[in-house]
């Protein structure tokens, strides 16, 4: 049996190289203004949710006798955790100190095994690989230890964190064109 693996979606590396420079660049930019108005944002989505859940129950409640008491508690949780958001914009800071370091955690475990990956196909630039696993790894511990602590100085830091995993999708999305993996059993 003989299994074909090609890496060659240059699309994709493209747009996440983008997205997650762009995202890195907006962190560093405006690290002051970021989490009030991502607060506010995720606020006004959750009411919106809430809403709409409230909705789906009193229709629910209309064309059959059934007990969907869950819609009703999902949506006043849904209302005060988007209140304690607009009133205390830190506990957003904290919430997503724990989230990307959780993702960067995961990504950088991942840019390490493909760099491990690239030293076994005799690629010259696995070790820059391996220093930006190395780095993202070392700030997600730095976002998990120290939630609370994420303040204008940590957005930078999670900035220059993204910022390097969009040029890491760069890198590979200039790499060689295709490259053909065997898998023979």
């Amino acid at each position: 049996m003989e299994t074909t693996v090609k890496t060659s979606n240059k699309t994709l590396f493209l747009l996440q190289g983008l997205v997650f420079s762009a995202l890195g660049i907006i962190m560093i930019l405006f690290p002051a203004t970021l989490p009030a108005i991502m607060s506010i944002v995720i606020a006004v989505a959750l009411f919106i949710t809430a809403i709409s859940a409230i909705w789906a129950y009193v229709q629910s409640r209309k064309k059959e006798a059934k007990n969907e008491w869950y819609l009703i508690v999902g949506s006043i949780v849904a209302v005060g955790l988007g209140i304690w958001l607009i009133i205390d914009s830190k506990l957003l800071l904290k919430l997503l100190a724990i989230a990307i370091g959780v993702w960067m955690l995961i990504r950088s475990i991942q840019i390490i095994g493909t760099a491990i990956t690239m030293k076994s196909f005799g690629a010259i630039d696995w070790l820059w690989f391996i220093l930006v696993g190395l780095v993202t790894g070392l700030f997600a511990i730095i976002f998990l230890t120290s939630p609370e602590a994420m303040g204008t100085g940590t957005m930078v830091l999670a900035g220059v964190a993204l910022l390097l995993v969009g040029i890491y999708y760069f890198v590979l999305l200039f790499q060689k064109k295709t490259t053909n993996i065997i898998i023979k059993s």
